[in-house]
């Protein structure tokens, strides 16, 4: 393909990860509006700690998708596509994950399921540590991330990993003969915090990065 060709369609290739964003979003809540019924007959409880759980873990992985999107998009802007499609291709790959993510968010409630959700957030994070590691490894000079970005991915790719095996074996493995509910609303809560709680760190970090990047030109 000539260079020049590329460049034009690479220039579009952006707006088809954003329909992977939306299309995502727009499933979301209409699963939610189908689990509670909000626009029929609202079942939502306060009362009922599952319905708690499912609504703060959607509205948690909500944040997370969001905060992955607002990445992207700064990231676009520094460094657009070029050259090839590799990056087009794993954009793709990896904003598609975060559909079955949203969806299994719905699993707060399932003793026998939840960790399945906190497995694949951290394979998602194991995904990013690879992109990441991977031109250090091949000594590739066209990196499109910070040090940082590598340790953060990481981190929380070992953090999730230890928190669904947690689950699966406090709770998952014991249900049938040892249910203890108190334990599993823990555990969801403290899943939950921490992908709220790294999200925001990543949204700050961001922003901080893009005042510090205003100011160096000003």
């Amino acid at each position: 393909m000539e260079t020049n060709t590329l460049s034009k369609v690479l220039v579009r290739l952006p707006n088809l990860i954003t329909l992977f964003f939306s299309l995502t979003l727009v499933t979301g809540f209409r699963l939610l509006n189908d689990r509670f019924h909000w626009n029929t007959a609202p079942s939502f409880d306060f009362t009922v700690w599952n319905d708690v759980l499912v609504v703060v873990s959607f509205l948690t992985t909500l944040f997370f998708i969001v905060t992955a999107w607002l990445g992207f998009s700064v990231l676009m802007e520094r460094v657009p596509y070029q050259g090839s499609f590799n990056r087009f291709i794993f954009d793709t790959a990896r904003f598609s994950a975060l559909f079955p993510i949203l969806m299994w968010s719905f699993l707060a409630e399932s003793p026998h399921h939840f960790q399945l959700y906190v497995w694949a957030l951290s394979t998602w994070h194991f995904a990013m540590t690879i992109w990441y590691v991977w031109p250090i490894v091949f000594n590739h000079s066209n990196r499109t991330g910070h040090s940082s970005d590598l340790n953060s991915h990481a981190i929380i790719c070992a953090v999730y990993f230890v928190l669904g095996l947690a689950y699966y074996l406090l709770i998952k493995k014991r249900w049938e003969t040892e249910p203890n509910d108190t334990l599993r609303i823990a555990l969801v809560l403290v899943t939950l915090a921490s992908i709220f709680f790294w999200s925001l760190n990543r949204l700050l970090g961001l922003q901080k990065r893009l005042v510090n990047e205003a100011a160096h030109k000003e």
